[in-house]
């Protein structure tokens, strides 16, 4: 069922058109992922789920009273109200299952363990079977799986966490969200869950993490996944379900123990110093006019993030740089 006979079959629910068959198929769906109603909470705002129940219930209200002949609720009530009540939350299901269907995935019943919950103000730490450290934001819960440690070391994450894992080469690391997962063999990185962009953003602060969707039969669907370095970042959109890959919005040093002297440049070819930037940062940058590269910069970089070091030495040469995807474009006129 696509979600065109999918919306369709909703209507005919709200006009109290539907066969038993149907209700017992929308009933179905419902009962089989109730949870997922609060998982919600993370990606709207209250207000906007307030307004989308308000909506549903005026139109079931006023359908109920139009066809108050036809209607028929599927949850039985010797009080209307909780009847009434009862179908809203069924509606508001099947809407928000059409909007997010990932939210709905089987594979929420299937992340069985132990489940910790941070209902406090501040972050709290997780100290995992393996030795790997999980930091959980405010609002956020972990389940570690029945089997971690057996095959695979999986964790079910909800809201926001910073994880440092420990390496096992032959045991890999799985965050899973919905259908996005996050594998590694040991590495640092944060997940979370941004409810203005309704998207999962994981960042890599070091190592290696491959990112990539899980299909409905479990299999693993990598001509959509990314494989991130230090300093980038993939972007799930809940509601297209792709993924895009980005610089983080801080890039930090990925070499240790620099020194102000790295940063003075006196007279350094710009096709150098971009190899420098790589070094330091580990992001690629590509000169769109290679003129460029042969221009010279002269000058203190030390002490600014990697973003005001490219604007100074860029403004240098009344050069301009952007970000597209994972890479850093600089283009200019010759300095010839």
């Amino acid at each position: 069922m696509n979600t065109r006979e999918f919306d369709h079959l909703l209507s005919k629910y709200e006009q109290g058109k539907c066969t038993p068959e149907e209700k017992i198929f929308l009933e179905s769906i419902t009962y089989d992922n109730m949870d997922a109603h609060a998982d919600l909470k993370h990606i709207f705002d209250e207000n906007k789920i307030q307004q989308e129940e308000d909506r549903l219930w005026n139109k079931l209200f006023s359908s109920a009273f139009q066809n108050e002949n036809k209607i028929h609720f599927l949850f039985k009530s010797r009080f209307p109200k909780i009847a009434f009540a009862a179908s809203l939350v069924l509606i508001f299901s099947i809407s928000m299952y059409l909007k997010y269907p990932e939210l709905f995935q089987k594979s929420i019943q299937e992340s069985k363990g132990l489940e910790t919950h941070n209902f406090s103000s501040k972050n709290q730490s997780l100290q995992l079977p393996d030795g790997s450290t999980v930091i959980l934001e405010k609002n956020s819960s972990l389940i570690v799986s029945e089997d971690f440690g057996k095959l695979n070391r999986t964790v079910f994450l909800k809201g926001k966490g910073y994880f440092k894992v420990a390496r096992n080469e032959k045991k890999p690391f799985l965050v899973r969200m919905g259908d996005l997962v996050t594998e590694v063999l040991g590495t640092s990185f944060k997940v979370g869950l941004d409810s203005k962009s309704k998207s999962i953003e994981v960042a890599v602060l070091s190592g290696k993490v491959s990112v990539y969707l899980n299909s409905k039969n479990g299999s693993m669907r990598n001509l959509n996944g990314v494989v991130l370095t230090p300093n980038l970042k993939a972007i799930y959109n809940l509601e297209n379900q792709t993924i895009q890959e980005s610089i983080v919005e801080d890039p930090i040093l990925i070499v240790p123990g620099l020194q102000k002297s790295d940063f003075t440049f006196d007279e350094i070819q710009f096709g150098a110093l971009k190899d420098r930037f790589k070094y330091y940062y580990g992001v690629d940058i590509i000169f769109v006019n290679k003129e460029i590269e042969k221009c010279l910069f002269t000058g203190d970089l030390w002490g600014l993030n990697l973003y005001k070091q490219l604007e100074v030495a860029c403004s240098s040469v009344n050069a301009k740089f952007e970000i597209r995807g994972s890479t850093v474009f600089i283009n200019g006129k010759s300095c010839n």
